[in-house]
């Protein structure tokens, strides 16, 4: 098998157990492209909260965002692909949300850049077990909304996700449910335990994976893929070689084909070298 593509998750997979970029992975991915072999990011999070540092890297220049819903060129900015939401999917996951009152808080993605519910925030921002490192990822990325409702009515049009934030994880299971029986047209999963994360039905990191193939002219089979959460498990089966991490869920885990070491040991960058 020739690898010409390594499509990677950040948080929890590449990323260091304190969100970071550590210099070993910034040289695998380095030196991945001057072998060749084209380093995708692959994530749930939107273009505009990607970390800069990884941008910058030389050599990364394609990005697979919001679990599939956008294909950017990351060294120009431009959306290369995009799925946005039906307005009556919107309508149906708001209306569902409504039901439990502020047990749910709703974020809503609009051409790559997230807006959250202030009171989200505030909620997040103020609670002693949530890390540092992510306190301030949510305040560099996030823009607050005092009526998040409003503002998705507003652009209901050109939304590429949306996530439910449930603080009450009891209730997980049963939204969940209720989203395969009552909303039409749309994909839904989740990358850590209190988040559920909402696109077209065409979306997905493994659908997102295969228009990028497209898009580059590379076979997917030729792919390595790496990944630690349930949303990451379609790109992971879908790709040529699919990695989970040591730490990933058990979705993940089975989807496959070898398990490599945890993120904190840079497990991802030593794969890589492996491969080239």
């Amino acid at each position: 098998m020739k690898i010409e593509m390594v499509a990677f998750d950040l948080d929890d997979t590449a990323l260091d157990g304190h969100g970071k970029l550590t210099e070993k992975t910034r040289n695998a991915f380095i030196s991945a492209a001057k072998a060749g072999v084209e380093p995708v990011i692959a994530s749930g999070r939107s273009f505009y909260s990607l970390p800069e540092e990884l941008l910058e890297v030389p050599g990364i220049r394609y990005a697979i965002c919001s679990n599939g819903a956008n294909l950017f060129d990351v060294k120009s900015k431009e959306c290369l692909r995009s799925y946005s939401l039906k307005e009556k999917s919107v309508d149906q996951i708001v209306k569902i949300a409504d039901d439990y009152d502020d047990r749910i808080y709703l974020d809503a993605f609009t051409k790559g850049v997230p807006h959250s519910d202030r009171r989200l925030l505030d909620t997040l921002l103020n609670n002693d077990k949530i890390s540092e490192h992510r306190k301030k990822y949510l305040k560099k990325t996030r823009r607050p909304e005092d009526d998040i409702r409003g503002f998705i009515n507003q652009n209901k049009s050109s939304l590429d996700c949306m996530n439910y934030n449930v603080f009450d994880t009891s209730l997980f299971d049963e939204l969940m449910s209720r989203l395969a029986k009552e909303v039409e047209d749309v994909y839904f999963t989740s990358s850590i335990p209190e988040l559920i994360e909402i696109s077209y039905k065409e979306c997905g990191k493994g659908n997102g994976l295969r228009r990028m193939c497209e898009y580059l002219g590379i076979d997917i089979r030729n792919v390595a893929a790496f990944g630690n959460a349930d949303n990451d498990a379609d790109m992971i089966k879908a790709a040529g070689l699919g990695f989970a991490v040591a730490n990933s869920s058990k979705l993940a885990l089975d989807a496959a084909d070898e398990i490599i070491g945890p993120n904190t040991e840079d497990s991802v960058a030593e794969k890589i070298l492996e491969l080239i």
